[in-house]
């Protein structure tokens, strides 16, 4: 199978998991109603998205159910409020008990340590969305994002999120890192941009009204549609193992590709990348660390030796899925591909050759429910 055809493959398998126009719309009306929702209540908070949305790597969360959600990770930033002047629980609080004591969300709420969650209700057909609201300060002058010396002008989207049992300020800079990541994905996804904002203003069903209508973050160059190959990857080779617990961070994976993507140029393929995150994964096994750009910190600090075993396990897996995607029958290519997706996307997302017809490729509306 050529090139062009096993990218195409992985480029419209990742496709089929991603969010949908009308999901993401709503999605945002969501987190922008809890902001308001929030302020009407007396609770001041600049609320913003973060995590995969923000990165455009989202990817429909792995489960046997037909209606999975997405998680949205969202910050509930406090102004006003300093890591030295006021406990966690102070910013925190209010914001836990204006949600879960109203009519509005309160059953839709759950408590966790790390954040609070509203979960909307699948409609059955796209599936539904968790948000999860991480209660933060502004934190610009922790030592920590300002001593970090790859790419210090990140530093002033360091936060401090407010978690509990036991209450603590955490230092972190999710927002820094995605646009980190955002800045080094612009050169791919700049080429082609207005084409494939035009199709996804046709696919979207009366969602938007014009190319400019189409946000940036719906649009997916050839480096995003890596990270959900392997994000997805990951899910089903983790998931067969029964070992999901070790499965890697998408902060690995996003950052791994970020970093790579330097050595490549600007018009490389999903399987460019995809063969450069064979070749830095592995190499994680020698040196054993995997620094924040953005943060003084570790991302594999917590590993140990079974985690790297199944790193390198899970790469060469994708090798053999690649090999047999370029070599192998078809029906090799159909099990290399469901290997990658899943049944319920793998399959869908292979070539159908006709007697009249060159190779294309099925995309259906409705991958899940099937």
């Amino acid at each position: 199978m050529k090139e062009t055809e096993i990218n195409n493959i992985l480029s419209k398998g990742a496709n089929l998991l991603d969010i949908t126009p009308s999901m993401f719309e709503e999605a945002t009306s969501h987190y922008k109603a809890v902001g308001e929702f929030l302020g009407n209540h007396g609770v001041d908070a600049d609320i913003s998205p973060c995590g995969s949305i923000l990165t455009g790597t989202v990817v429909r969360p792995y489960s046997d159910d037909d209606d999975a959600y997405f998680d949205i990770d969202v910050l509930v930033n406090r102004p006003g409020f300093g890591r030295a002047s006021n406990a966690p629980g102070e910013a925190r609080g209010p914001v836990d008990e204006a949600l879960l004591g109203s009519d509005r969300y309160g059953d839709m709420t759950e408590e966790c340590d790390e954040c609070i969650t509203i979960e909307y209700v699948s409609n059955g057909i796209e599936g539904g969305f968790r948000l999860d609201l991480n209660t933060c300060i502004d934190d610009r002058e922790n030592p920590r994002a300002q001593t970090c010396e790859t790419y210090p002008e990140y530093a002033d989207y360091a936060v401090s999120m407010a978690w509990e049992n036991p209450e603590r300020w955490h230092g972190s800079n999710p927002r820094g890192l995605c646009q980190w990541f955002v800045d080094k994905n612009e050169r791919f996804a700049a080429p082609g941009r207005a084409q494939r904002k035009a199709r996804i203003l046709k696919e979207s069903r009366g969602v938007y009204a014009s190319i400019e209508d189409v946000p940036d973050s719906l649009d997916r160059s050839e480096m995003q549609r890596a990270v959900q190959v392997l994000k997805r990857s990951r899910d089903e080779f983790y998931h067969r193992r029964v070992r999901t617990d070790k499965a890697p961070a998408s902060c690995v994976i996003t950052v791994i590709i970020g970093i790579l993507s330097d050595d490549l140029p600007d018009d490389a393929t999903v399987i460019d990348f995809l063969e450069g995150f064979f070749r830095c994964a592995r190499s994680l096994t020698e040196t054993r660390s995997l620094s924040n750009p953005v943060y003084d910190e570790d991302l594999l600090q917590e590993w140990g030796d079974e985690d790297f075993d199944l790193l390198v396990s899970w790469t060469e897996e994708i090798e053999r899925s690649l090999g047999s995607l370029r070599y192998g029958t078809r029906t090799k290519a159909s099990v290399a591909a469901e290997a990658i997706f899943g049944s319920k996307v793998g399959s869908r997302s292979m070539p159908v050759v006709t007697a009249a017809a060159a190779p294309s490729v099925v995309v259906p509306s409705k991958p899940w429910s099937m």
